[in-house]
Parts: C-alpha cells; structure tokens; sequence
C-alpha cells in the first residue's frame, strides 16, 4: 500500500520507492491529481535550473539532429513534449518566430517564469503565448487562462508546412494552434490525393482537405459542426485557390444521409477527436468509432482508400485494427492494411510510458 512520508506540498520534489525501499527516482508531487508523483528523473536530482536548462537542450537537440528545427517547407514545431522530453507537464511549440507554451502541472507551473526565459534565451523566439486553458490543469486545482507574454499578437498567424498555408489561432485553435502531431499524416494522405474524391471527416479547419487539393484531388468536401473552424478553413482554401465543400454538420447526422444518398468517395480522411477521457468511457466511445467507421467504408468505393486516426491513448493500435476490422465485416466489405499510421516525430514516444503514443491510425483500401 503506497505510504506518504513528510507533507510535500503540490508542485515539490519527491522521492518515490518501492516497496523494498528500492529508489524509483525523483518526482513532482501533486496531492490532488489522479497521478500523485510524475517522475522527472530516475536518478537522485533536484529540479532546478540547471537540470531545467539540461533538458532543454536535450530536447532541442533531438530535433535538430532530426532537421526539424531547419527552416525548410515547415514553420512549426513542437520544442517540448512533456513526460517524452523528461519535463512532465510542459509543452512548447514554435510557429515561425512565435513560442507557444503550456504549463500543465504544478511543478511546472511553479517554475514557468523561469522556463519561460530559458526557452527564450536557448530558442531565440522571443515573443511567447501562453496557452494554460487545457482542462487537466483543474485537475491540479490550476486556473485556466491564456495571453501573449511578450509581443504584440492577434489570430491567425499564417503558418506554411509542406507548400501549403494553414491558419494558426494561437490564443483561440485547438491544441497551441495547429494539430503539429499530424503534420507526417498530412504529407501521406496527400500523396495519395491525386484524382480522387475527397471525404475529410471532423475536419477541423480542413487540413487533410487543403493537402489533397494541392495534389489535385479531383473534389474535396470537409465535414465539421464548428462554424468557427470552417471559416478558418474557407479562409485557408480562398488563399490557396482551393475548390471545397464546406459542410457545417454534425458528423454523425451528415453520414447517415450520405448513405441514404448513396454517395461516393475514393478517399475517406476519419480523425474524430477523443471520445474518451476515462477508462470507465471505453465502452461507450467503441460504440461511436464502430458507428462512424461502419458508415464510413458505405461510403467508399471500391479500391478506395480510408486512413483512420485515434487519439486517445485509451486505445492501442491493435484495438484499433480490431475495431475497423469488426466494421468492415458488419459493412460486408473485404479491407486491406497499406499502412500503420502514428504521431510526428517531434511527438517523441517512450516504450515505458504507453500513453505518450496516443495518436495511432490505419490505412486501408477497400477491394
């Protein structure tokens, strides 16, 4: 049974042991979170500035030995990813000369000043957003808030990855901005664009849509039921020329009369956001993804492609394959695997902590 000695106080530094005593490592306590201790190192280290700095460059110079921090065809870039990068609870992204960071524990928040100025100073990005609005900060009893730090900002900032402009909110999008975790995604689904037609679903401000019409998509329609999005969206596609058909519906109500219209596509693009926040949603949340991949190979054409995101780390990519599985069998169509899809790589993964891979997906043709 776990044991606390002393009174930590939420954001102090720990010491966690088995139950042998054996040393686990050091840790940032949180007495109100479902996760008491985060580990920040398995060695016996104070969470100071010089740990601080170390990991930061460990971070960036992952990056850069990737060539992501280059300034090619991408002006964003996730810096910093928590647990992945050995700082739990802060996150980092670059968007051209702009820094967005969040700080979404205690023991992060406690020392954001100080992390804030070592970012700017390692980085160069001197002007900053602070993006604290995500809600697992009330898990750690934190308030939400978000404004610009340093610098003068207003939405949207106009971000180019891969030869394609999107719209970046960085005080109102999703995210810091910009789903970055799918930036490889974009480039694989657009290779696959040519002459096709398009069906993005949950569509957002209609990345997937604005990739495949730069490669020549022969249509492109875009479903999603934030009109705020898709004007951002429309925005997007008047910029770049780009002939799509915005939909502002809910997903599940647009599909069931797209079936009932029999309609086709060669490309279907499913990344519904997360269904499920807890493990007890599980069942439920399989309800929904079953329905909405069920409806979705309907509408697909034979020799039609489907490329199927998850983001919840609440399910595994085999429970994923399985899931689309059990839809094509009900849908009575015979799928193919192309393709395992993931996260980008500035999203690093840690075999030893399962829920840093949270973004999986399947490519799969319809015979």
């Amino acid at each position: 049974m776990a044991q606390v000695e002393g009174d930590p106080q939420d954001g102090d530094c720990v010491e966690a042991r088995g139950a042998r005593g054996d040393r686990i490592g050091c840790g940032i306590w949180s007495g109100c979170s479902q996760i008491a201790v985060r580990l920040y190192s398995r060695r016996e280290e104070v969470l100071d500035s010089t740990f601080l700095s170390r990991q930061l460059d460990q971070a960036l110079a992952y990056r850069n030995a990737l060539g992501l921090l280059k300034p090619h065809d991408a002006d964003a870039v996730r810096l910093v990813w928590s647990e992945s990068d050995g700082l739990p609870g802060l996150v980092a992204d670059r968007y051209q000369d702009w820094m967005v960071v969040q700080f979404l524990t205690s023991g992060m928040e406690r020392r954001s000043r100080e992390i804030v100025s070592l970012l700017r100073e390692k980085t160069g990005l001197s002007q900053v957003v602070l993006r604290n609005d995500a809600p697992v900060r009330l898990q750690e009893k934190l308030p939400l808030e978000k404004k610009v730090l340093f610098g003068s900002y207003h939405d949207p900032l106009w971000i180019r990855q891969n030869g394609v402009l999107l719209p970046a909110r960085l005080l109102e999008g999703q995210k810091t901005g910009l789903y970055l975790d799918q930036g490889a995604n974009y480039r694989e689904v657009r290779s696959l664009a040519s002459g096709r037609r398009v069906l993005d679903l949950f569509s957002y401000q209609g990345a997937f849509s604005l990739f495949c019409s730069a490669a020549g998509a022969s249509s492109c329609t875009a479903v999603d039921q934030s009109a705020t999005a898709l004007q951002s969206g429309r925005a997007a596609a008047e910029k770049a020329g780009a002939a799509i058909n915005w939909v502002e519906e809910n997903v599940f109500d647009w599909l069931r009369r797209a079936q009932q219209e029999k309609q086709q596509y060669d490309l279907i693009i499913l990344d519904p956001p997360s269904f499920t926040k807890t493990k007890a949603q599980r069942a439920a949340a399989l309800r929904g993804y079953h329905e909405l991949h069920l409806r979705a190979l309907r509408l697909l054409a034979s020799g039609g492609l489907l490329a199927s995101f998850c983001c919840s780390h609440h399910f595994g990519l085999g429970e994923w394959k399985e899931l689309i599985g059990r839809a094509s069998w009900e849908a009575n169509v015979t799928l193919r695997l192309r393709k395992t899809l993931g996260q980008s790589l500035d999203h690093p993964i840690l075999p030893t902590i399962p829920e840093t891979e949270y973004l999986k997906g399947c490519l799969v043709e319809r015979e």
